[in-house]
């Protein structure tokens, strides 16, 4: 049994000021791409997480997503799970997210445990903020600390996805945005701003102006980085400019939301 673990871009995120618990409040609407790791699930005598990731086994987001689902239900934890990366790590695009969201849906089908969507969501909330998005997919509007999800209706965006050779930690990248002098930006229906774009990386920068330079409406980082997006008018577009700047970066892929 597979389950597809599906990337997530930031159309729009504005990041507010640190809060007592320590966690910033965000605003953020988010959407599911097509570009996806693949879990697959068997039956065993033990749990065992199985993924090609320099991650010790129990740390990985999808042991202990599987570790909080069989806590949850009271089920023997039982099962081999298999997680095939293809989303790169370190890059604002949800992969270690969706593939505990994955888990949890993929645990819950295969014993037929009965559990909604909602229910799935709250077991993974403790483990990562994006998580619950990720449960969901789609497109949403994510406030607090993203637990917040209102679902919005799916757009089909055409996108080339650049990471560039840099890493943008997210608690550097938060610990930028409190030294820097700024207001948070409210939300207007089919905007595209990131507060990290203007404390991120110049190779990221200078990503997003290759994009552009290829035909992109819009390009901006995901997340807190270091991948970046262009938006395309048409799916050729896309294709083409991800074509070429597979020759300038380590990734680029053609990713349409769904």
């Amino acid at each position: 049994m597979t389950e597809k673990a599906f990337a997530k871009i930031n159309l729009f995120l504005s990041v507010g000021g640190r809060r007592a618990d320590g966690y910033h409040d965000i605003d953020t609407v988010m959407h599911t791409v097509s570009l996806c790791d693949e879990v697959s699930f068997e039956k065993c005598d033990t749990l065992r997480v199985f993924c090609d990731m320099d991650v010790p086994e129990k740390e990985n987001l999808a042991y202990r997503a599987a570790q909080a689902f069989f806590d949850y239900t009271g089920i023997t934890p039982s099962a081999k799970i298999t997680v095939k990366k293809l989303v790169p790590s370190k890059a604002g695009l949800g992969g270690g997210s969706a593939d505990a969201a994955a888990v949890l849906r993929g645990l819950n089908k295969m014993y037929k445990a009965g559990l909604d969507t909602q229910t799935l969501a709250r077991i993974g909330a403790p483990l990562g903020a994006d998580i619950p998005f990720c449960v969901y997919g789609g497109k949403a509007r994510c406030e607090g600390i993203g637990e917040i999800i209102t679902p919005m209706e799916k757009e089909q965006l055409h996108l080339a996805i650049v990471k560039p050779d840099v890493d943008c930690p997210t608690g550097k990248m938060y610990a930028l945005l409190d030294e820097a002098e700024r207001e948070p930006v409210l939300y207007e229906e089919g905007s595209f701003f990131n507060s990290f774009d203007a404390v991120c990386p110049e190779e990221c920068k200078k990503a997003m102006e290759r994009l552009l330079a290829l035909g992109a409406k819009n390009a901006m980082l995901s997340g807190s980085g270091s991948a970046v997006f262009g938006v395309f008018q048409t799916e050729e577009k896309a294709r083409k400019a991800a074509e070429v700047l597979e020759k300038e970066y380590p990734f680029s892929v053609f990713a349409q939301t769904i």
